[in-house]
């Protein structure tokens, strides 16, 4: 704004100049016309008077006419002092003594001399002589306005070629300034950028403004503060795996020690609740050895091993893992899903579907029904998993895939969920390049899985 606001100042000095000049050229018209007229008036009010006076011989007469040689006086005084040409100036004068001869004469003759021809003379040449003031005065005085035209039009000028320069000249600073600003901005962008990556190790070095060095050092603070926040987590989880091996460990022996009869024969339909346990604890333990290394949810650090299998054998295996509960909620599965076969990693699909498909047997009342759709185009596979629960309605969607999110209804269930089966899915689905969203639904959830065909291809 600083070369603006000298252009400003600038401008406003030049029209006070122009403003004050104009103002004097007008005053000095107005002064100069007056007393050109007055000059001329007098003139002839003094010649009349003369003329009356050497007719009638009358003192008042003579009277009328000193007083308007007064006025006569008092003009060209006005008009000597009036900034004119010197030419002018020494017209005024020679006219000045020509009429105060006249006025001498007039003044000492007696009552019985006549307007002689010389008198008559005198006057018509000072007439000749105040007309020849008058137009020089004008001519004077449109000289003085050429000149303030010209100096009208040289201020534009001036005004128009410093415009010219200064507002280029602000761009250019302005845009210095945008670009100071902009690229640690830039940096503190990506600074983020890579602490939303993870990466805590990047150092951003932020130049410019006291208040975007400021603001950089606090993001370095962050950044720090997150590194260390991030290796308390990571060393929580590693004591916290070490702890869960124990207990799950005796859960598996004691599955295993049934299932050999140790305490006894067991029925039928016992040792399917122990295999299942058995199966559920083994699959349990991998899980959560899985979460808490921190592998399952950074799927883009681990090497995909496409192969391939038909999606009805996927369901069929992740359902029977839940047939116990499906059996006990008498709960109704309907499956429309073809001979569709997928080229994938089956360890990410089945984690995706698994996650879905238990929140689906979770949340779905007794002998409500859970519908699992699948079709196939050229690009893209669609899954629909679909249920009869209490749905999600008026919940945030994005939420929905954040860690540890339970939503707003609880669940009643031996073992109260983590809140993580969802981000887990998401993170699946991102390594995968697929995509999972609720749809909307009446009742219900509606959980939609698109898988591009393309990129699962080897």
């Amino acid at each position: 704004m600083l070369p603006l606001l000298v252009a400003f100042l600038n401008a406003n000095i030049y029209f006070e100049k122009l403003t004050k000049q104009s103002l004097f050229n007008l005053s000095q018209a107005v002064e100069t016309t007056r007393a050109s007229r007055i000059l001329i008036e007098e003139l002839r009010v003094m010649e009349r008077s003369a003329r009356q006076f050497f007719v009638l011989h009358d003192g008042v007469l003579l009277n009328n006419y000193k007083q308007a040689h007064q006025r006569l006086i008092a003009s060209i005084n006005t008009l000597s002092q009036l900034p004119i040409a010197a030419s002018q100036q020494q017209q005024l004068k020679q006219f000045s003594i020509q009429e105060n001869s006249l006025f001498i004469s007039i003044s000492r003759a007696n009552k019985n001399d006549l307007f002689d021809k010389v008198m008559v003379d005198t006057f018509s040449n000072l007439t000749v002589q105040a007309y020849e003031i008058i137009n020089n005065n004008s001519v004077f005085l449109d000289k003085q306005s050429a000149v303030f035209k010209e100096n009208v039009s040289y201020t534009k000028q001036l005004l128009f070629w410093q415009a010219l320069t200064l507002i280029p000249l602000a761009i250019l600073i302005a845009g210095l300034i945008t670009w100071m600003i902009s690229r640690p901005i830039r940096l503190m962008d990506s600074a983020i950028h890579q602490l939303g990556k993870g990466n805590y190790e990047y150092v951003a070095e932020i130049n410019g403004p006291g208040d975007l060095r400021q603001l950089g050092q606090r993001l370095n603070w962050l950044r720090v503060a997150l590194k260390d926040l991030h290796q308390k987590k990571q060393h929580f989880l590693q004591q916290s795996s070490h702890e869960f091996k124990t207990p799950l460990t005796a859960i598996r022996e004691a599955s295993e020690l049934l299932s050999d009869g140790v305490g006894g024969k067991l029925s039928e339909q016992q040792l399917v609740i122990t295999q299942i346990l058995r199966d559920n604890s083994l699959r349990l333990q991998k899980m959560i050895e899985k979460l808490l290394n921190h592998t399952e949810t950074q799927f883009n650090t681990l090497k995909l091993k496409p192969t391939d299998l038909a999606l009805t054998e996927i369901v069929q295996d992740v359902t029977q893992a839940y047939a116990l509960t499906i059996a006990s909620k008498k709960l109704h599965i309907k499956q429309s899903i073809g001979n569709i076969v997928l080229h994938c990693d089956m360890p990410k699909l089945r984690t995706i579907l698994d996650n879905l498909i238990s929140n689906a047997v979770k949340f779905t009342p007794n002998n409500g029904e859970i519908h699992i759709f699948a079709k196939q185009s050229e690009t893209m596979t669609i899954i629909e998993i679909i249920d009869t629960g209490p749905g999600f309605q008026g919940a945030n969607k994005d939420e929905l895939f954040e860690p540890f999110y339970r939503g707003e209804r609880s669940y009643q269930s031996l073992v109260a969920g983590s809140g993580l089966g969802l981000f887990i899915a998401r993170e699946a689905a991102t390594v995968l390049a697929a995509e999972i969203n609720l749809a909307p639904s009446t009742s219900g959830a509606h959980f939609i899985l698109r898988l591009p065909i393309a990129d699962l291809s080897p």
